[in-house]
């Protein structure tokens, strides 16, 4: 019986997997880099930002367009921005302006 329990719940956590992928993009950030740079996602999405790496003051993502920013993220803290309208959305880390990505929301 207890085997039999497990199966389902096993089933049920696979099954439900997917559905939160597909709303959900996580982007890596780290000094002067984020994985990945670009990505397209469907209007409705979430996009978590996931900061890697050690900063004082930590990692802050900020849109060209100022449409979005976050706060200072320390190492291990993520920050998400739900992208509702079509369009191109192009950001930088803040104290990396090198660093620059773009999102695609169709």
């Amino acid at each position: 019986m207890h085997r039999f329990l497990c199966a389902i719940a096993v089933g049920i956590l696979v099954t439900a997997a997917p559905a939160l992928a597909a709303d959900t993009t996580v982007i890596k950030v780290g000094h002067n880099r984020l994985d990945p740079r670009e990505i397209t996602v469907k209007a409705g999405s979430t996009v978590v930002f996931l900061n890697e790496e050690e900063m004082p003051g930590g990692h802050t993502i900020v849109a060209d367009d100022g449409s979005f920013e976050s706060p200072g993220l320390a190492k291990g803290q993520k920050w998400s921005h739900t992208f509702e309208k079509p369009g191109t959305y192009t950001f930088i880390i803040k104290e990396h302006p090198s660093a620059h990505g773009k999102i695609v929301v169709e």
